[in-house]
């Protein structure tokens, strides 16, 4: 297993890299420098940590997954602390093997909740909004559950790092031995681009290389689907490409 780097062994790199003199620590650190790359990490991190693709979905490390149970009478459930943004597709009633509807808007959950119909499916609808206990995010259904049931909803984290015992996981730097969940030369391509620009020095082409590299890695962080255009298409992938005409050409 590669051997990862932590916070202060990134930033020491990056400040050999800018021509920074060497620093003996980061967190807590007075230094201007060492403030200054405490605050671009966290930035740097929590931007890559939004990134999304097609559907939604973020990098393989930051996707989670949340199973819960629905109570008789309950119409909302808290979401992990952690919950950033849901994988679009991902909610799914395990008991009745159908996919939950949403999410919602505003104005159609009202249309639901406070029209003349009364809902009646089999599939539930859902909608994301305030929770009520709190100031956190919670997942809402209709019908409210008349008895329990299994759901499952796939949803990016908003924690990119971890403590040293990579058991604690995180949204800020706390720690110099804390490590980061993305490769670390990408975010010491980050980190380096940032600090130079925030230090008024000449940066694009830093940047130009950090924006091709994590775009690359981003792309193939969840595998690429490989598309087949003969008659044996991969399984699970029949439809995509027809077995005549293709081209405008018959077989």
């Amino acid at each position: 297993m590669t051997e990862r780097l932590n916070v202060f062994e990134i930033a020491r790199n990056v400040a050999a890299v800018v021509g920074m003199r060497d620093i003996d620590s980061l967190v807590g650190n007075p230094e201007p420098h060492a403030r200054a790359m405490v605050v671009l990490l966290n930035r740097g991190c929590k931007n890559m940590a939004q990134m999304r693709g097609t559907s939604n979905q973020g990098w393989i490390v930051l996707t989670r997954e949340f199973a819960f149970q629905t109570v008789p009478g309950q119409a909302s459930y808290a979401f992990p602390d952690d919950y950033q943004e849901l994988v679009d597709g991902t909610v799914w009633n395990r008991d009745t093997y159908r996919e939950a509807r949403g999410p919602l808007s505003p104005t159609e959950w009202q249309r639901i909740k406070s029209g003349l119909v009364e809902t009646t499916s089999i599939a539930p609808n859902f909608r994301i909004r305030r929770n009520v206990a709190g100031t956190g995010k919670a997942f809402w259904v209709d019908p409210v559950p008349s008895q329990a049931q299994d759901l499952v909803i796939e949803y990016v984290s908003n924690q990119w790092l971890t403590d040293a015992s990579q058991t604690v996981f995180r949204g800020r730097v706390a720690a110099d031995t804390d490590l980061t969940l993305f490769d670390d030369d990408l975010v010491e391509q980050d980190l380096t681009w940032r600090f130079k620009q925030s230090r008024g020095l000449s940066f694009a082409p830093e940047l130009a290389e950090f924006e091709l590299e994590r775009d690359k890695r981003f792309a193939k962080d969840g595998g690429l689907r490989t598309i087949r255009i003969g008659r044996t298409p991969a399984v699970g992938l029949q439809g995509q490409v027809p077995d005549s005409g293709f081209g405008g050409v018959s077989v």
